[in-house]
C-alpha cells in the first residue's frame, strides 16, 4: 500500500522565518514607543492630528461597532467554539484541541498586557478620543486581539480546506483585512498611536509563528508529506 514519506526537514522553516523578521520588528516599533528612541513619533502625532481632523459621525459609528468585534472576551470564546466545530476528532479531542489552541491565545494576550506594562506608554491625549478606552497604548489589545483571533480561524480552516488553495488564500486575506481593518479603527478613532497598531502586528505575526514553528518540532507527524508509492507494508 502507498506510504507516506515522513515530514519535509524545513518543516518548521517559515514559521521560524516569519518570527525572526517579526520580533525585531516589534522590537524597533517598542523602542519608538519609549522616549528612548521615539523615531516614528513624528509619523504618529501627523497621522493621528490628520485622522482626528477628518472624522465624520457615519464612520465614527462604523469604526466603533468594528472595533467592539475584537475584544479577547468576544473572540476568546469564539477561538474555543470553532476550533472544537472544525477538529476532525471525537468529542472529547476536540475540546481538549480547542482549550490548547485557545490557551496559546491567552497566553498572547497576558503577554501582550505584560508587554504594555513595561512599556508604559500613555494613550494619545483624551480631548482626541471618539470613544471610550482603558489602559496603555502599546501595543494595541484590539489590534492585537484581532490578529490572534483571525490567524488562529484561518489557519484552523485552511487545515480542512487543504485540498483547496484558493478557498485558503481567501481566507487568508479575509483574515488580513479583518486585521487592518481593526488597526484602522483604533487609530481613526484616536484611542492609540498608529504605530501601536503596528506593534500588535508584529506581535502577533511573531507570537503565532513562533507556536506554529514549536508545532512543527513537536509534532511533525501533523505536517502533511507527498505520498511514496511503491512500498508495502509487511
Amino acid at each position: 500500500m502507498p506510504e507516506p514519506e515522513g515530514p519535509p526537514a524545513d518543516a518548521a522553516l517559515g514559521p521560524v522565518i516569519a518570527a525572526t523578521v517579526a520580533a525585531p520588528a516589534f522590537l524597533l516599533l517598542a523602542a519608538s514607543a519609549t522616549e528612548v528612541l521615539p523615531w516614528a513619533s513624528g509619523f504618529d502625532l501627523g497621522l493621528h492630528t490628520w485622522l482626528a481632523g477628518n472624522r465624520s459621525p457615519a464612520v465614527v459609528s462604523f469604526a466603533a461597532g468594528l472595533t467592539a468585534t475584537a475584544s479577547s472576551a468576544f473572540t476568546a470564546p469564539l477561538v474555543f467554539a470553532v476550533t472544537a466545530a472544525l477538529a476532525p476528532a471525537p468529542l472529547g479531542r476536540r475540546l481538549a484541541r480547542a482549550a490548547l489552541v485557545t490557551a496559546v491565545m491567552l497566553l498572547a494576550v497576558l503577554c501582550r498586557f505584560g508587554l504594555s506594562a513595561l512599556i508604559a506608554r500613555p494613550r494619545p491625549p483624551e480631548a482626541g478620543w471618539a470613544v471610550q478606552a482603558s489602559g496603555l497604548a502599546f501595543p494595541s489589545g484590539h489590534t492585537s486581539d484581532a490578529f490572534l483571533t483571525a490567524g488562529l480561524l484561518a489557519w484552523l480552516a485552511g487545515q480542512r480546506l487543504a485540498a483547496h488553495p484558493r478557498i485558503r488564500a481567501v481566507l487568508w486575506v479575509a483574515a488580513a483585512g479583518y486585521v487592518v481593518a481593526i488597526a484602522w479603527t483604533r487609530a481613526y478613532l484616536g484611542v492609540h498611536w498608529p504605530t501601536d497598531t503596528l506593534g500588535s502586528m508584529a506581535f502577533g505575526t511573531a507570537w503565532l509563528s513562533g507556536a506554529l514553528a514549536v508545532r512543527g518540532v513537536l509534532l511533525p507527524s501533523a505536517v502533511p508529506g507527498p505520498v511514496r508509492s511503491g512500498n508495502r507494508s509487511a
